[in-house]
């Protein structure tokens, strides 16, 4: 399908939010609050895939639209906030992944949702979602940002607590910052506390959503853990898995893959990934993000050891089950066996 760019709104100086109008009334793309969307761009001689989640509610706008911050060397990232203008026509595939929420007006969930820099997207659509499909529900939302000109949505955050006093409330958290109205430094089980003790919450029955850089998702994990959360009771969703640093460089193994009735054999060296070097092989493997996001590349390792990347949305139990993705998970034994269903 493909998708016309309709409008682009600079959101702060470094990140930008793109408008797509939803196909015609005989094909729409279809998606649930916080879910992405795998996108093909055309940039020069080069055909290069990003996905990219919604900012866009599909119970509030009509039209489809991401919010994208510029990465420092970021091929893509830069392309959107520099070079796109509307009009442009981008390739897409259907909406995915599994960090998301079906709406219910019965509902009466208390959502306590962290989001830091553009790992606010899903949670802002989620968020109205909810205001929107479930007026028995609360959302508590910790938005940490570097300072208040790069927070994303800000005017539109405000008016949406503003207007909605009994369901929102937002605390924002500032690495640079000399306003008292938001919270300095960085979030800490003191302060993660102090923000549950001011809106009278405990750390029980809440489900909890985060998106945002790897490691501001494991410290929040690491806090929740310590209150008596368990890692199931968390959703994550990882806009990139961080760099893994490999030990094993020389090490080269053979790997087996079990999918779809078939057997591939495989030498996978140490320093790539079980789906870079299958995809080098032409084995055709299900793969869509590359980066951790999704879980369409899950596979479960029954045989030998492999070191995934962290910063996944698998939860601690699947993972001890030998869960892994394949396109962060490097062979970490002479021979390894991976299972896809």
């Amino acid at each position: 399908m493909i998708l016309k760019v309709t409008d682009i709104i600079q959101e702060t100086p470094e990140a930008v939010t793109v408008c797509f109008k939803n196909g015609n009334f005989f094909r729409k793309i279809k998606y649930l609050p916080g879910q992405f969307i795998l996108f093909d761009f055309k940039i020069g001689k080069d055909t290069v895939k990003r996905a990219y989640s919604f900012s866009s509610s599909p119970d509030v706008e009509k039209d489809l639209r991401i919010t994208v911050k510029k990465v420092k060397g970021g091929y893509v990232s830069n392309y959107i906030n520099n070079v796109l203008k509307i009009g442009d026509k981008i390739k897409i595939d259907v909406a995915m992944g599994s960090f998301n929420i079906t709406p219910n007006k019965n509902h009466q969930t208390q959502y306590i949702l962290f989001g830091a820099g553009s790992g606010i997207t899903p949670i802002y659509s989620i968020a109205k979602s909810v205001i929107v499909k479930e007026p028995k529900s609360k959302i508590l939302m910790i938005y940490a940002n570097q300072n208040k000109e790069n927070i994303i949505f800000y005017d539109e955050l405000e008016k949406l607590a503003k207007e909605n006093p009994k369901q929102l409330s937002i605390e924002h958290i500032l690495s640079e910052n000399t306003n008292p109205k938001y919270h300095t430094g960085f979030l800490t089980e003191e302060l993660l506390t102090t923000i549950f003790k001011k809106h009278n919450l405990t750390f029980t029955n809440h489900k909890y959503m985060m998106c945002g850089p790897a490691g501001f998702m494991e410290n929040t994990v690491q806090i929740l853990k310590k209150q008596g959360v368990t890692r199931n009771q968390i959703m994550l969703e990882a806009f990139k898995a961080p760099a893994i640093k490999i030990d094993r460089k020389n090490l080269i193994s053979s790997v087996t893959i079990l999918y779809k009735k078939e057997t591939y054999q495989l030498e996978v060296p140490g320093n790539k990934t079980i789906l870079q070097q299958a995809m080098s092989k032409n084995i055709p493997l299900p793969y869509s993000c590359r980066s951790g996001m999704c879980s369409t590349c899950k596979g479960k390792c029954i045989d030998g050891e492999t070191n995934m990347s962290k910063g996944h949305l698998l939860s601690d139990e699947q993972v001890n089950n030998g869960e892994v993705l394949t396109c962060i998970t490097y062979p970490n034994s002479e021979s390894v066996t991976i299972e896809i269903a």
